[in-house]
């Protein structure tokens, strides 16, 4: 799918051109004239939309970034509309001489035709031109986000970053002073605190043991535990008071964070108690829960082989350091 698109623009270019500066009918019927300039037209519109589907897999459209991607782009936004301005006024031009029983010949003799005709032919040609600048600037790999295969010990993602667009459309006495920059490291904060919430509460004793959890870490899965209900089962969620277990978090930036998330819909209340309240992402089920489950596993999986060889200091160095959260060793 990532090849057919800049080959669809290409194969509509092509067709662009054979039914645009090529095929033009001298003397046919106006119907047929009226059929050929609805493919002039589709054509171009073919190839913006396929150039746009090009353009939702920037990093630039992505974030709501409109104007770097218009000045980027420039003349491509500027020469399209001209292009298909001018293409409409030629055919109108046509269409109207041969509803007139008007000659091919003397259609030249229409005022401003001829005029119209070379305007509308040099600029059809610069418009190619922009289309196949516009596809070599796509493939610049600094205008996507970095793609890596996928890691079954990647964190999942509990709550998602904020574009800059939907971070504007947040009311000022929400939001309050804080930047998009900093409500974004507090997300990405948010998800590591829920990751490590469930691997505490995934672990068993003996994992725990073995990895050297603090009293710390074992207190608060106790209070993490008490939170667990029938509502929590099958959904990710934290409470506003784990807030205050990163540094990061304990903060300003963390309460408006919170404000921001919640305007936004993307947590909701799912429980209130006089001393907390839960917090869930209402489209994550359980996701995160589930990998924490599995790695756990992996950790178990490394107890149990250094059981086996009877040394467990040598298993505990293969467990993956960055799996355990703050205050497990």
């Amino acid at each position: 799918m990532d090849r057919f698109t800049p080959v669809a623009v290409c194969v509509t270019l092509a067709l662009d051109i054979g039914f645009n500066s090529i095929l033009e009918p001298k003397e046919s019927h106006v119907s047929i004239v009226i059929l050929l300039t609805c493919l002039q037209v589709a054509m171009p519109l073919c190839t913006q939309v396929f150039l746009l589907v090009l353009f939702m897999r920037t990093r630039l459209l992505q974030l709501g970034n409109f104007r770097d991607l218009y000045k980027r782009f420039r003349p491509l936004f500027i020469i399209s509309p001209l292009h298909m301005a001018l293409l409409l006024a030629v055919r109108g031009y046509r269409i109207e001489a041969l509803a007139k029983d008007t000659p091919w010949v003397l259609t030249w003799d229409l005022n401003g035709f001829l005029a119209l005709y070379v305007v509308h032919k040099l600029v059809t040609v610069l418009f190619y031109f922009v289309c196949y600048q516009t596809l070599l600037g796509l493939g610049d790999p600094d205008l996507y986000f970095e793609r890596t295969a996928p890691d079954a010990d990647s964190f999942p993602e509990f709550a998602r970053q904020l574009a800059p667009r939907e971070f504007r459309s947040v009311p000022q006495i929400i939001r309050g002073s804080v930047a998009l920059e900093a409500v974004n490291e507090a997300v990405e904060e948010l998800n590591r605190l829920v990751v490590e919430k469930y691997q505490l509460l995934a672990a068993e004793p003996r994992e725990l043991q073995f990895l050297r959890a603090s009293e710390e870490a074992l207190e608060q899965r106790k209070a993490w535990e008490a939170q667990q209900g029938i509502d929590t089962h099958e959904i990710d969620c934290f409470a506003d008071t784990d807030l205050q277990i990163y540094p990061q978090l304990a903060g300003d930036v963390g309460r408006d964070m919170l404000q921001v998330l919640k305007h936004l819909n993307i947590i909701v209340a799912i429980r209130s108690t006089r001393t907390y309240t839960l917090y869930a992402n209402q489209d994550k089920k359980g996701e995160v829960q589930e990998w924490a489950k599995k790695a756990v596993a992996k950790i178990k999986d490394v107890r149990l082989a250094a059981q086996a060889k009877g040394g467990a200091q040598s298993g505990r160095s293969g467990a993956p350091p960055a799996q355990a959260a703050p205050g497990w060793r």
